[in-house]
């Protein structure tokens, strides 16, 4: 019996892996965005202010995308829209090393790179790697996949920054294609225990579940708080390393301490993985969002601004960078059908990325009119304070 568990645990691990690779890549290179913003206006000959409405676009196309990706899974499969992620992915690089203009940038970054983001995303991948290693299992898996998106952050970071000053936007985007490409022969182990699905079944599955969704306190109350994270997120993402180049740090110690951003998210994902198993998820969450605000306002008004403090900075945001989604999602888990969980973690996605956009777009805007961010940080603190509120009083034993 206790080898039996081990081989079941190995397997779980081992599958996990390979889940955690294809969404790793994704989650990966759109948190690192932002190391390629200046670049990307350089070479496009445009303001900073439009390179950000470019990946404020692609955040909002991101999360629009995804609930209308999990309905295609239903009708389809998770394989086919895994696919169709990798194939805009590619063709998204390929037009980012030719753009040189802002329609050209706009196209392939807001559009194709969005879209295929969109396709490879959480609900997707978590729910064929539930299908393979069981329900039981849901939140180790969503623990693991969490924590993927911080270790590739942690390795692209300095990497897509080496790549840049090497090569340009051209060696990155090569790089990144070849990338794309492995994500194929790993999609198909992914999918590989997805259920065959009858005409009658897929008819069922695609009875959206936004009605009932929509009359779950609990649902609600998790909506208004994600809608926050994204903004808190995509600040990070997009304007922080060039946050840390306006304090005077170079180009290299700034990525270094962005990529603590990301190995930080590892730990915080895993922890949350754990934690969500054992303490109230809505309590969880509130102390997630009310650390957010505590910790902004220490950096931005106590600590000095160097190399040190920037580490500190991220290192402390990435412990609740991607904890916020275990409890999330395990909340949905608990409220609704499995056949329904991508398309309602991809609706919550949506309004994460409607709230990513506005701090994308805002943040350049603020930093062309004062010269700072201090002014989108405070919309974040509030932001964030409102959310805790909100996810404190989700009761578990309600829908």
């Amino acid at each position: 019996m206790y080898k039996l568990r081990q081989n079941k645990l190995f397997y779980v691990i081992a599958f996990g892996l390979i889940a955690c690779a294809v969404y790793g890549v994704g989650a990966g290179i759109r948190s690192n965005i932002g190391i390629l913003l200046s670049p990307m206006a350089e070479q496009c000959g445009i303001a900073y202010k439009d390179a950000s409405l470019c990946v404020a676009v692609m955040q909002l196309v991101f999360g629009t995308s995804q609930p209308l990706f999990g309905i295609l899974a239903s009708r389809k499969s998770n394989r086919f829209v895994l696919f169709t992620g990798v194939v805009l992915l590619a063709l998204s690089m390929v037009g980012i090393m030719t753009a040189t203009s802002f329609a050209m940038l706009f196209l392939s970054l807001s559009i194709l790179f969005g879209l295929g983001t969109g396709a490879i995303a959480f609900g997707i991948v978590l729910t064929s790697a539930i299908c393979f290693v069981g329900k039981e299992h849901a939140m180790t898996m969503s623990g693991m996949l969490n924590a993927s998106a911080g270790m590739v952050g942690f390795i692209f970071a300095p990497l897509i920054n080496a790549l840049i000053n090497r090569g340009g936007i051209r060696l990155n985007s090569i790089f990144m294609i070849g990338v794309f490409i492995v994500l194929i022969p790993l999609s198909i182990v992914l999918t590989s225990k997805d259920s065959v699905v009858s005409k009658k079944e897929v008819q069922e599955r695609t009875n959206l579940p936004f009605k009932e969704a929509f009359k779950s306190r609990t649902y609600l109350l998790l909506l208004a708080g994600f809608s926050t994270c994204g903004f808190h997120m995509v600040i990070i993402e997009s304007h922080l390393f060039s946050q840390y180049i306006s304090y005077n740090i170079d180009s290299n110690h700034a990525s270094w301490a962005f990529s603590f951003y990301g190995i930080m998210t590892i730990v915080g994902a895993l922890l949350s993985g754990l934690l969500s198993t054992k303490i109230d998820k809505g309590k969880l969450l509130a102390f997630y969002y009310g650390f957010r605000a505590v910790w902004v306002c220490v950096y931005l008004f106590l600590l000095p601004k160097n190399f040190t403090t920037a580490v500190l900075f991220s290192a402390g945001l990435g412990l609740t960078g991607d904890a916020t989604v275990s409890p999330t999602s395990g909340l949905v888990n608990e409220k609704f059908d499995l056949k329904h969980v991508a398309t309602l973690i991809g609706l919550l996605f949506l309004v994460h990325q409607i709230g990513a956009f506005f701090s994308a777009y805002l943040g350049g805007i603020f930093v062309s009119a004062t010269g700072n961010y201090n002014t989108i940080w405070i919309i974040d603190i509030a932001l964030c304070l409102f959310a805790s509120s909100m996810s404190f009083m989700i009761k578990p034993s309600r829908c």
